[in-house]
């Protein structure tokens, strides 16, 4: 197996910044199952990189035996992976995969009847931890205004996999996704702590739909919160003023897949 030269762990790093991975349209995915879920599902994997000082997993190795036929797969030292590992513990495997964004009208989001969208969300985090979600529950993923980069460390990390079977279109602004949403004869549900109605006392929701939500920090701006057919808002009923945006995400991506549909 080759050993992996000095410019592939200088380019590794390198992807740690947002300026790079746009210059290169790729970006670094680390962990176990997050390099076998590339891999099986065909992402546009550039190369791998691993470390058998770190690396204890067998069904990786047995990944990278098959994947070495048609990609380069590369060796490297446990020191020089960890400088290149964005975990405090690494398992010794990563993968440089290049970007794959898909078009609003691409048959893989279209086949889609329920969609989470999230504008201007800034935390990473947040963002993978909703593509996770959106898996779970059959959403598709769109995002709007001045989101986070769906391919930053924090938001690869938190998806765990996830951003290779789940279709993420974005959009310039909420109004570019609300013509996108009239096209396709899709519902759009905003949610806010001030919106007319509680998710407990909604019976059912329209399909298809997208449900709409802002940051953390200041939600939906009341021009966006009026694009929404339907308003709703999660009851709280502790002290606490409100929930964490992926928190809330999935509360409301259950509440919907949990009740009747109806057409809009």
């Amino acid at each position: 197996m080759p050993v992996a030269p000095k410019r592939i762990i200088k380019e590794i790093r390198s992807l740690r910044h947002k300026k790079f991975r746009q210059e290169k349209q790729a970006y670094f995915a680390e962990g176990i199952a997050i390099v076998l879920s590339a891999l099986e599902n065909q992402a546009p994997v550039q190369y791998v990189i691993y470390s058998p000082e770190l690396l204890r997993s067998e069904t990786a190795y047995e990944a990278i035996s098959e994947a070495r036929a048609r990609i380069p797969c590369y060796e490297t030292s446990a020191q020089a992976f960890m400088s290149i590992s964005g975990r405090d513990n690494p398992v010794g495997i990563g993968a440089v995969v290049g970007y794959h964004d898909i078009s609003p009208d691409s048959p893989s989001l279209l086949a889609y009847s329920r969609f989470v969208a999230l504008d201007n969300v800034k935390n990473p985090g947040n963002l993978g931890t909703v593509i996770r979600t959106a898996d779970c529950f059959g959403f598709g993923v769109l995002i709007c205004g001045e989101s986070t980069d769906q391919y930053h460390p924090e938001c690869i990390r938190a998806c765990m996999g996830a951003l290779y079977t789940v279709p993420v279109a974005r959009f310039d602004t909420a109004g570019n996704l609300r013509q996108w949403c009239h096209k396709h004869g899709v519902s759009i549900v905003t949610t806010s702590s001030k919106a007319r109605d509680d998710i407990t006392q909604i019976s059912g929701y329209p399909r298809p739909l997208a449900v709409l939500l802002g940051s953390e920090a200041t939600g939906l701006s009341h021009d966006v919160l009026q694009l929404g057919e339907l308003q709703v808002r999660i009851p709280i009923y502790g002290a606490s003023t409100s929930l964490n945006l992926a928190v809330a995400a999935g509360i409301i991506m259950y509440d919907v897949v949990s009740k009747p549909e109806f057409k809009s």
